[in-house]
């Protein structure tokens, strides 16, 4: 098999909307992850994955300056990754395939990337 990479992008206003959630609704919406990620585990795909945090450090430049960041300058952010096994690029977005009541937020930009 091989490893792709799932990229969850978003919008800014998206991840804002997403952060103003009360504290049930935040846990409605992991649940949802919860549930559709286990289905992937069970058919032996999941290879992991990671939300990512909006804060973070940039490595700027060739004196390689550590600055705070990266700062929200683009339309889209990058809220986390999965790695997945699939046979091929096919089978790689099947789990893209929100179903079941599962979306996934169905507002995510979804590339995916063949692991060399």
């Amino acid at each position: 098999m091989k490893e792709f990479m799932l990229v969850f992008r978003s919008s800014v206003q998206n991840e804002e909307v997403f952060a103003k959630q009360s504290p049930e609704q935040l846990q409605a919406e992991l649940a949802k992850w919860n549930t559709w990620m286990a289905g992937i585990a069970q058919q032996g795909k999941l290879i992991g994955g990671q939300p990512l945090y909006p804060q973070g450090k940039v490595l700027k430049g060739t004196s390689k300056k550590l600055t705070d960041g990266p700062f929200i300058e683009g339309k889209d952010m990058v809220g986390g990754y999965l790695l997945i096994k699939a046979t091929d690029v096919n089978d790689a977005v099947e789990p893209l395939k929100f179903r079941k009541g599962v979306p996934p937020s169905t507002h995510l930009k979804v590339p995916l990337k063949c692991a060399k």
